[in-house]
């Protein structure tokens, strides 16, 4: 490694409209489970997949909720886990194709809100 330069290869959100605007039912979601400031802060997907997870998994979530979620939060963690190894590998043309897989999973998950 460099002695005054490292590589920084890393995930970071880009939303050309802001992510309440464009997301408008998954931000609603992300309020009524208390997770405010994840619209605020406009995370990643691959950030929000962790989250996501964590509402479909927790007792306390209402069952409609998790009706609705059906398996989206599966899908998207297999495809983090996918996006992960792809990542820590550096191949970044696939990283980049399985981020679109991603987004679709999310695009699908607000048209079912």
């Amino acid at each position: 490694m460099s002695k005054y330069m490292q590589v920084d290869i890393r995930i970071i959100p880009f939303y050309e409209k802001r992510f309440e605007k464009r997301f408008p039912k998954i931000a609603g979601l992300l309020r009524e489970m208390s997770h405010e400031e994840l619209v605020e802060r406009e995370i990643s997907f691959y950030e929000m997949a962790d989250y996501l997870e964590n509402i479909s998994d927790n007792p306390g979530t209402p069952a409609d909720v998790r009706d609705k979620l059906g398996s989206h939060p599966e899908k998207i963690m297999e495809l983090k886990e996918i996006a992960r190894e792809h990542l820590l590998s550096r191949r970044l043309n696939e990283l980049d194709q399985v981020l679109y897989q991603m987004e679709d999973q999310f695009a699908d998950l607000e048209d079912v809100l």
